[in-house]
């Protein structure tokens, strides 16, 4: 199960877990917080992500492409255990989160 709350206009809070058990609803809802300002810089904070597998690693991809190609950007923030563990397993914290230790 998995939650996402909106905290500001651009920031993004990520609760759970985002695998492929998860990935589509948390796709839907991902699309629909960005509908608005696809074009703005957003903050997606993972610190009670409790489990992160690789199609959920996909959608923060998938995401983060999403809203380049619009012209905005997508950076993680307070990447929990779980998240920090795979970004770094998968070579993805730096590009993900523009901090080259959440590698």
């Amino acid at each position: 199960m998995f939650a996402l709350n909106q905290t500001t206009a651009s920031d993004l809070s990520l609760a759970g877990s985002l695998t492929i058990y998860e990935v589509a609803q948390a796709r839907d809802a991902l699309l629909a917080a960005f509908a608005e300002s696809r074009d703005a810089s957003w903050r997606l904070d993972l610190h009670e992500l409790g489990e992160l597998d690789s199609a959920g690693a996909q959608l923060l991809l998938a995401a983060h492409r999403h809203l380049r190609e619009a012209g905005g950007d997508l950076q993680l923030s307070a990447l929990s255990e779980a998240a920090r563990e795979l970004l770094g397993l998968l070579n993805l914290g730096t590009l993900l989160t523009g901090e080259p230790h959440a590698q």
